[in-house]
């Protein structure tokens, strides 16, 4: 999308509206400046789509809103953004730095997600185990860290009942059994010991310091990648075959 295509884009006040309710949420933060034109009217940013997940090219789809004048240090300019993969939006602030009137350069101040953050988990992921781990992407989103772990233990015991695990027993004996059955390896089960432990402790208070964000960020990826090698690899691998040559 161009500039000149944008009859049913909201204006910016209605993007920075929709982008104040987010401003305390988390997304990809991995994204920096690309290039702008020598009008100014259009920049790109690079980086991971909060949206999508995916790295992408960001274009601006509005004339930016100035701010500053052209000869100060620190002019801003704020526009719309567009993923290049999945058409979704973002708020975007770049700011020209100078150190001297010939030098010159921009940056990424911010930008802001419009519309909810990414929640999608592979399809290849059981249902009730999709579901839980959805939930607790969406605690960690409103910052509920305690209910974010929970959430993930409860993904992993959903996961082991459905590899064949007896509904009856602890969660610990459980994973035990999955890994007696070769359903899962030696480390998979270290990192499922670590989200069941980390579920235990959120489930109940203690006197020693609560868990952070940084806690349920790691149970977070632990269970993403506990999923990823346990039914989104498998099913890729499955859709491959090399064992003959295509005619």
């Amino acid at each position: 999308m161009n500039i000149v295509d944008l009859q049913d884009m909201p204006d910016l006040v209605t993007l920075l509206q929709e982008a104040a309710i987010y401003l305390g949420k988390d997304w990809p933060r991995d994204v920096e400046f690309s290039s702008i034109s020598e009008d100014r009217k259009l920049f790109y940013l690079r980086g991971t789509c909060p949206h999508c997940g995916h790295k992408a090219s960001f274009g601006s789809i509005n004339i930016p809103y100035e701010q500053g004048t052209f000869d100060e240090s620190g002019y801003r300019l704020i526009s719309g953004a567009q993923c290049a993969g999945c058409n979704r939006y973002v708020l975007a602030i770049i700011q020209q730095n100078c150190t001297s009137p010939e030098h010159c350069y921009w940056s990424l101040v911010a930008h802001y997600p419009l519309g909810t953050v990414n929640h999608d988990v592979s399809e290849d992921v059981p249902e009730a185990c999709r579901l839980d781990f959805q939930e607790a992407l969406r605690c960690i989103e409103a910052k509920a860290f305690n209910a974010t772990i929970e959430m993930c233990r409860r993904a992993l015991e959903s996961s082991c009942v459905q590899l064949g695990a007896d509904q009856k027993l602890v969660l610990e004996k459980m994973i035990d059994w999955v890994h007696s059955q070769g359903l899962i390896t030696t480390p998979l089960k270290n990192m499922a010991t670590k989200i069941r432990l980390g579920g235990n402790r959120a489930a109940h208070p203690h006197s020693d310091k609560s868990l952070t964000e940084w806690d349920a960020d790691a149970v977070i990826e632990f269970t993403d990648e506990f999923f990823n090698h346990v039914y989104v690899l498998p099913a890729k691998l499955a859709k491959i075959d090399f064992s003959k040559p295509k005619p």
